[in-house]
């Protein structure tokens, strides 16, 4: 059984065609709209043809694709988005840092928790059951309405009536709680 060489190969061998010609022939010519890609040959033109330029004077620049022109304009959307979304969140924490330094000078020399404080008062937080230590008048004072709780720097802390009402005009979503006696109660 003989073996068939390729009309490549038997060129080669009758010396119709040299090596390199070959391995030219076997290159894949480059495409128009791509740069041309270096040559075998430390990137030198063949001396049959001349070098191609890059770009011809005068011609305009290729148009981007409706593809190329979507993803620019989504990144751009996107870019903007993300910048809004930060400026944003910095506004808001400033805000924030705002209203907490605001609420820490209001309380700052308000507050009524005593140290001999010895009756365990319960007042109730959402779902949850916190408690807080007052006196007997301190006690009677959070019944009435007259002082109330709020929290600052994760402490439980008395306040007068007044104050929590200047807290919640600084900060209408601070946690306070105030007692309002039943005007509704049934006279005994």
């Amino acid at each position: 059984m003989a073996h068939s060489l390729s009309l490549r190969d038997q060129l080669l061998n009758a010396g119709l065609v040299t090596k390199e010609q070959v391995e030219q022939a076997n290159q894949k010519p480059p495409k128009a709209d791509k740069p041309a890609q270096t040559k075998k040959n430390g990137g030198k033109a063949s001396p049959n043809k001349p070098a191609r330029p890059d770009k011809k004077p005068g011609k305009p620049a290729q148009e981007p694709s409706d593809l190329e022109t979507f993803y620019r304009e989504r990144e751009q959307l996107e870019r903007t988005e993300r910048h809004e979304q930060e400026r944003l969140a910095r506004e808001r924490a400033a805000r924030k840092k705002e209203l907490r330094e605001k609420v820490h000078a209001l309380l700052q020399d308000k507050l009524q928790n005593r140290e001999d404080a010895d009756i365990r008062y319960n007042f109730a937080v959402g779902d949850n059951i916190k408690y807080l230590y007052v006196t007997a008048e301190q006690q009677q004072q959070l019944a009435d309405g007259a002082l109330a709780i709020t929290f600052l720097e994760g402490k439980r802390c008395l306040i007068s009536a007044d104050i929590a009402q200047q807290l919640l005009e600084i900060d209408p979503g601070k946690l306070v709680v105030i007692n309002t006696p039943d005007s509704t109660d049934p006279a005994p």
